[in-house]
């Protein structure tokens, strides 16, 4: 019994064994091809950007073509999204499932599981130093970054999921090709030559595609290196190889920021939110959310000239969904009220809404609304 046992026993380990053998191997596989597709990718965008313009729409004014992604899916969240309270100092991207390539990033939302994305349509996704947008089979969807409200990346950036003022839920691309490099890092090297040229991004995709040349060597000089150890490796190289900034960078560096004269107002913090707890209430059953929650939704600014509160007789009411959630406060209403009457005493914007438990005392829900080119408060 006890010799059957330990037989069985070392059965099980030894095909545990080789599962977890074979897995890895095959990951490593899908590793190396990907990578190596991606190295060249990168140095093709790093010795020949900017790309002749390749886009199947006309661009924009100071429009700048950057790159085409094929293949791609278009998905959506099946909900609103979850802002991240963390800031992230490394954009992740994976060469296969426990492998990752990191490069700059920034703060970002939260990602959604699985289970809560459905894939729309499929097509081509154009990157540009305005928007991104997909063209499909069945419908086209752009990203416009004047209205960008976050990001958010799945491992390795396949998919990668944007928030924008004018959409109440995140909907993003997503890819499985072994050929294009990811949606995420595609719009790493898209926002590179937006805010810093084109100059700057060639030197960040070749450093790139150095530091994904020594992570693919980190990875077949060790079969079952895991994540933490390749990520440990990772970073000495990093500290050892940094890229080098350029003369542009320095003087960029160099020169003091000048804080702009008469800059655009960039929120509203909403007031009066403890008038409207029926409201809150009835969004927390329409977001099926039991509260301790924030969500990106759309807000109407709704110009109110009845309010008897209103000393400027000028209020700006607030609503979500058709509820009253507060107002815009008293110092700022008149100049938001002029602005809304010549278009008819409203506009919709996007807007950051935060839902406390239905049972907290006291009541902290609230509502940030983001101002873009709709509304320009100075």
């Amino acid at each position: 019994m006890t010799e059957s046992f330990l037989f069985a026993l070392c059965v099980v380990a030894i095909g545990a064994f080789l599962y977890y053998f074979v897995k890895t191997r095959f990951e490593r596989r899908v590793a190396n091809v990907r990578g190596k597709r991606w190295v060249k990718t990168l140095r093709h965008l790093g010795n020949n950007m900017p790309l002749e313009d390749d886009s199947t729409f006309e661009l924009r004014h100071g429009e700048e073509f950057v790159m085409n992604l094929t293949g791609v899916s278009l998905v959506e969240s099946r909900r609103g999204p979850r802002i991240s309270k963390r800031s992230t100092d490394a954009f992740t991207v994976a060469l296969a499932k426990g492998f990752y390539y990191t490069a700059a990033a920034g703060k970002s939302y939260s990602d959604e599981p699985d289970d809560v994305i459905r894939e729309i349509d499929t097509g081509v996704a154009t990157f540009t130093t305005h928007r991104v947008v997909f063209v499909g089979d069945k419908q086209n969807r752009e990203w416009d970054f004047a209205k960008l409200l976050g990001t958010s990346g799945s491992t390795g950036g396949l998919r990668l999921m944007i928030g924008v003022s004018n959409r109440q839920k995140m909907s993003g691309i997503a890819s499985t090709s072994m050929t294009s490099i990811s949606p995420g890092l595609a719009f790493e090297v898209t926002q590179a030559a937006k805010q810093d040229g084109w100059e700057v991004a060639r030197s960040i995709c070749l450093h790139g595609a150095k530091e994904l040349d020594a992570q693919l060597e980190a990875i077949n000089a060790n079969t079952f290196i895991s994540a933490e150890r390749l990520e440990i490796e990772m970073e000495k190289w990093r500290e050892a190889n940094p890229r080098e900034e350029l003369p542009i960078e320095k003087e960029a560096a160099a020169k003091p920021i000048q804080p702009a004269k008469n800059a655009p107002m960039s929120e509203i913090k909403v007031v009066g939110e403890t008038f409207y707890k029926k409201s809150f209430e009835a969004l927390r059953h329409e977001l099926k959310t039991e509260g301790n929650s924030e969500h990106i939704v759309e807000a109407e600014l709704r110009n109110d000239p009845d309010n008897e509160y209103s000393d400027s007789g000028k209020a700006v009411a607030v609503y979500i969904r058709d509820k009253q959630v507060g107002h815009v406060p008293e110092w700022l209403a008149p100049k938001v009220f002029d602005q809304l009457e010549p278009e008819g005493g409203s506009v919709t914007l996007g807007a950051r809404l935060w839902l406390d438990e239905a049972d907290s005392r006291p009541k902290n829900s609230s509502v940030t609304v983001f101002l873009d080119s709709r509304l320009v408060i100075r």
